[in-house]
C-alpha cells in the first residue's frame, strides 16, 4: 500500500466517522490502512479555518494543491539556458531522456530524471512545439 493516494471515498468515510466521534485506529482498521496514514491525513488535511474540523472536501483541495506544488511546470525552464541548449540539442539528434540525464550528471554535475525531461517533451508537444518528432522515446 506504500505510495498510495488516499481516494475521495476514503476521505469522505474519515470525515463521517470523525464527526460521529470514532478514533484514528477504528477508522483505520475499518478501511484496512495504516494508523499513521489517518493520523498523516487529520494532520496535514484539516484546515485551522475549518476550526480543527476535517472536511473531506478541503482535504482534496490541500492535498492536490501540495502534489502541484512538488512538480513545477518544467524543471527545465528553471535551468541556465546553456544547459536548456544542451537538452535541446540533445534531444533533436534523437538522444533519449536516460541518456541526457547522464550526461547532464557526468558533463555539468546536475540530477535531472529522465521523468523530467519526458514531461518536457510532452509540455512542448501540447505547445505545438517540435521536440517530439525529435526525440527518441521509449
Amino acid at each position: 500500500m506504500q505510495g498510495k493516494h488516499l481516494t475521495h471515498k476514503e476521505r469522505f468515510y474519515i470525515e463521517k466517522r470523525r464527526g460521529d466521534g470514532v478514533n484514528q485506529a477504528t477508522i483505520a482498521r475499518e478501511l484496512e490502512l495504516p494508523r499513521s496514514t489517518i493520523s498523516r491525513e487529520l494532520r496535514r488535511n484539516t484546515d485551522a479555518a475549518f476550526n480543527g474540523v476535517y472536511s473531506c472536501r478541503r482535504a482534496e483541495t490541500l492535498a492536490r494543491g501540495r502534489r502541484q506544488k512538488t512538480r513545477p511546470d518544467s524543471v527545465i525552464n528553471q535551468l541556465e539556458p546553456h544547459i536548456q541548449d544542451f537538452i535541446r540539442t540533445a534531444l533533436s539528434t534523437h538522444t533519449s531522456p536516460e541518456v541526457i540525464s547522464g550526461r547532464l550528471v557526468l558533463e555539468f554535475g546536475l540530477s535531472v530524471s529522465k521523468n523530467s525531461l519526458y514531461r518536457y517533451i510532452q509540455q512542448e508537444r501540447r505547445a505545438g512545439g517540435e521536440l517530439y518528432s525529435q526525440a527518441t522515446l521509449f
